[in-house]
């Protein structure tokens, strides 16, 4: 377990994330008035990495995220085009604030929430410690696999 001071830096890391996203977040989508859904069909790659989601999210909320992050990567280097950087100082803010659109769309797809309601469980104080402990964690295994392949 991590020392007290290192788990506050922590969760004043992912409270300053959270704050970033909810300022720099995309625009809610479209709806489609007649049916109510949302205006654009979820890519496969999506609902596959979501599928993937909900299935590691069984087990736990860590998992889930560090589900996440894994495929997140996979198909930024196919789609490099879904980071928005004219919203983002650089390329790991685009790629955080993909990263929440995307866990806001993978709860409003699971259990059917609202956007606000997806909105308000990503700004949870619980969830962000969460996130960032995955972060940490999924930074952490890159960097094994680096030092490995060296």
């Amino acid at each position: 377990m991590a020392s007290l001071n290192k788990q506050q830096k922590r969760a004043k890391r992912a409270k300053i994330k959270a704050k970033q996203i909810n300022i720099h977040g995309r625009k809610p989508a479209a709806l489609d008035d007649e049916l109510g859904d949302i205006g654009e069909p979820i890519p496969e790659y999506t609902l596959a990495m979501f599928s993937k989601m909900r299935d590691a999210e069984a087990t736990s909320r860590n998992d889930m995220l560090l589900t996440l992050l894994s495929n997140l990567a996979d198909i930024i280097n196919e789609h490099p085009e879904l980071l928005d950087m004219e919203n983002a100082d650089n390329e790991a803010m685009a790629a955080t604030h993909l990263a929440a659109d995307m866990l806001i769309d993978y709860r409003m797809w699971a259990d059917g929430m609202d956007r606000d309601t997806a909105q308000a469980w990503l700004t949870d104080p619980q969830f962000i410690t969460d996130f960032g402990d995955a972060l940490d964690s999924y930074r952490q295994s890159l960097e094994a696999r680096e030092e490995k392949s060296e």
